[in-house]
């Protein structure tokens, strides 16, 4: 158990140092393109389109959007050195982008990748990498997948099972109108469906203890919004010089012992990365999917989520892009008034870019 524990928190120690690898061998590598695309809820999109220096950049070397897409501000641009980031408006009309295709010209003639992340208006996240010898990529549209709709059978008999008990009482009326009912004593037995019928339509408004248990636990969006909160401000708290800082910005996500066991392994591999030259800054965060939620002790949530983390290292002058994916099983309680994390265990990571 001790070992488990050990093994958890050295692990919750390599987020950022898995995250951002900084041996002087990878200095030399390929940086990527980015393509960041935001579409709001009236429709409007912002563009942000990073381009390194480094390499031998084509002059046309630009994103295409769809026909109906257009620019809607001028386009700003800004040179820091290593790259050339562009940022810009667009507007694409009543159809938005779900279901178009954007292409990187110009990706064929280079050795680097780009790296497109799209953020459509109903909050659904489409990202992928594309190389020189696949320049173009299609963006889903979340109308077009088939929703998930109940068997007619079970539709009728979830119907049913809703007016079942008005159906009992006219069913009670009229056997209770029959000339044997009266002999055999069926009308006691009517009035007896009848009060049955009424006391079970009641009954069955009353939440039973599965659903009063239930009613507490998190939708996905509420869980996807406080998780998002919880994780990027734990990765940025390692950004800060002192340790006192650290600390407390960490403690407004991590409770219990598991706040001195990530304070103490993180803080210990920031120093390791500090004392090699290097610099870390998380850009963004993204929760990609929660599931298997579940009620855990003290009124706590345990579930499976996967996230995607951008950012970039600045080692010996040289500023690389990261993307990577993970997945772990967690758990959350409220504590104070806020939701904070008391575990942690990586289930699966992968370098994007």
């Amino acid at each position: 158990m001790m070992l488990h524990r050990i093994f958890t928190s050295l692990l919750m120690a390599g987020w950022l140092c898995c995250l951002f690898p900084c041996e002087p061998a990878r200095a030399d590598n390929v940086p990527p393109a980015c393509l960041e695309i935001e579409e709001s809820g009236s429709g409007a999109i912002r563009v942000v389109w990073k381009v390194p220096l480094s390499q031998n950049i084509p002059d046309l070397f630009v994103p295409v959007f769809p026909e109906n897409c257009r620019v809607s501000s001028p386009r700003k641009r800004q040179n820091t050195g290593s790259t050339i980031i562009e940022k810009w408006d667009m507007a694409c009309g009543t159809r938005g982008l779900a279901g178009a295709s954007i292409t990187i010209d110009g990706l064929e003639q280079t050795v680097t990748e780009a790296l497109v992340r799209v953020r459509l208006a109903d909050g659904s996240l489409h990202r992928e990498v594309l190389r020189p010898t696949q320049r173009v990529t299609m963006i889903p549209d979340p109308a077009s997948k088939p929703k998930a709709g109940r068997p007619v059978l079970d539709s009728v008999v979830r119907h049913a099972d809703r007016w079942c008990h008005f159906l009992l009482l006219p069913a009670a009326l009229l056997l209770s109108l029959l000339p044997r009912a009266r002999r055999r004593g069926i009308l006691l037995c009517a009035s007896a469906l009848v009060v049955g019928a009424l006391c079970g339509h009641a009954l069955g408004r009353i939440p039973m203890e599965e659903q009063i248990l239930r009613q507490d636990v998190l939708s996905e969006t509420e869980a996807k919004r406080i998780l998002q909160g919880l994780m990027l401000n734990t990765y940025r708290a390692f950004m800060l010089d002192n340790d006192e800082d650290v600390y407390d910005v960490l403690a407004r996500s991590v409770a219990g012992e598991f706040l001195g066991e990530v304070y103490l392994q993180n803080r210990e591999a920031m120093r390791m990365d500090g004392s090699e030259g290097a610099s870390t800054l998380v850009d963004r965060l993204d929760i990609k999917s929660v599931e298997a939620m579940k009620r855990s002790g003290d009124d706590g949530i345990a579930m499976v989520a996967s996230w995607d983390v951008y950012g970039s290292v600045s080692h010996l002058g040289h500023v690389h892009y990261r993307c990577n994916t993970y997945r772990a099983e967690l758990t959350m309680v409220p504590t104070e008034n806020y939701w904070k994390l008391t575990s942690f265990q990586l289930l699966d990571e992968e370098r994007v870019i």
